[in-house]
């Protein structure tokens, strides 16, 4: 916990930096969730194709991050969170000239029966 999900359109992938959006995720998520950064863990997923609307407009792309956490934080902490994450997508993307970005987040709570298991071979 947290986990982070990131569906991104493949046009963005050169302007995108994942790691760097995912290092800045993490130190987010610690500061907001007073979690430790190792506990943070995050994955892309390259969308291959994307419709916005009526999909008339190839310039319009999508970014979405889902982010499960531990259960017990009020709506006011998520709503922060939820806010934060979308300034870094926004500050991430900045650089996509040319194409109007579709981002959203959402945050939810990770459910009753997850587990977590750490090993070193």
């Amino acid at each position: 916990m947290p986990h982070a999900v990131v569906d991104y359109s493949d046009s963005l992938t050169g302007a995108f930096d994942r790691r760097a959006f995912a290092l800045e995720l993490h130190a987010l998520v610690v500061e907001i969730l007073d979690t430790a950064v190792g506990n943070c863990k995050t994955r892309f997923h390259r969308l291959e194709e994307s419709v916005v609307g009526e999909g008339t407009d190839a310039r319009a792309v999508v970014v979405h991050v889902e982010l499960a956490i531990a259960r017990g934080r009020t709506a006011q902490t998520k709503s922060r969170l939820t806010r934060a994450v979308l300034e870094l997508v926004e500050r991430h993307t900045a650089k996509a000239a040319g194409l109007e970005i579709h981002a959203s987040v959402d945050v939810r709570d990770l459910g009753e029966a997850y587990t977590k298991s750490m090993t070193t071979p």
